[in-house]
């Protein structure tokens, strides 16, 4: 479960400024509520496959001021499924592997004018991405890096995205993780007057960095509660958001090395 929350937006050259004009409005804001399944089953020792779906609600408000009318829309439904794989290069002290992944758009393209937020571009994304990590064993941490290259369906524009993550266990049941990841698009403008930059529409550059305190509850079972905040970027919001979690880890099948 997660809520999102913005009040401001990074224009086109990275300066923070209100979320929509304030000469014609006040009070803006851009809130998304939802929840996502995620799962990994490992096919076979060199295949993990990969899938995510979404369900959210994305609402916007607005005040309008000097006649202008004001702004409340909402769109609620699923989002785009992703699915993916992990093939595995390297198993050992430090491990790799490559990971595409595909974008299916589970509602259409948004309509022109419509009141409510899209939930995302209506068209399918294509990516792949290399990841490299290692455990560190004198501190029971790890740390792990990727980065990759997407096409997005349509006229929007490519983006590199990249991220880097650290963990450690300073007690039992106790774990604690860092992580940083970003976007470059080749397309990054000024969101439209009448509305957030929704963060699933593209065309935006973000850094955001997201630390999580996670209890371990016996078994596989592990609760976690992230804050993640969008620190910086261009033509995208500006956001706060608190994600609560649940990891079931199944039976685990120790892979050869290679």
């Amino acid at each position: 479960m997660a809520r999102l929350e913005a009040r401001e937006i990074y224009d086109a050259t990275g300066a923070v400024r209100p979320l929509l004009d304030p000469a014609s409005y006040v009070h803006p804001r851009y809130t998304e509520v939802g929840a996502a399944l995620y799962v990994e089953y490992g096919l076979l020792p060199a295949l993990t496959l990969l899938c995510s779906l979404p369900l959210k609600e994305a609402a916007q408000d607005a005040e309008g001021r000097l006649g202008t009318a004001e702004i409340h829309g909402e769109t609620f439904g699923l989002s785009d499924l992703h699915l993916g794989a992990r093939v595995p290069l390297h198993r050992g002290r430090w491990a790799a592997s490559v990971e595409p992944d595909v974008k299916i758009p589970l509602r259409g393209a948004p309509e022109a004018g419509a009141s409510g937020p899209a939930l995302g571009t209506g068209l399918a994304d294509l990516g792949a991405g290399l990841a490299v990590g290692a455990g560190i064993p004198r501190v029971r941490g790890y740390a792990q890096g990727s980065a990759g290259y997407r096409i997005r369906g349509g006229r929007t524009a490519e983006e590199a995205y990249w991220d880097f993550e650290v963990g450690l266990e300073p007690a039992r049941s106790l774990r604690v993780r860092f992580r940083y990841d970003a976007a470059d698009s080749r397309g990054a403008r000024t969101g439209s007057g009448a509305g957030a930059p929704a963060p699933s529409a593209g065309e935006q550059d973000f850094h955001r960095v997201a630390p999580t305190l996670a209890v371990g509850l016996g078994g596989n079972n592990e609760v976690s509660v992230t804050w993640r905040r969008v620190v910086g970027g261009r033509s995208t919001i500006r956001s706060s958001e608190w994600e609560l979690g649940f990891s079931f880890l199944g039976s685990v099948v120790p892979a050869r090395a290679f």
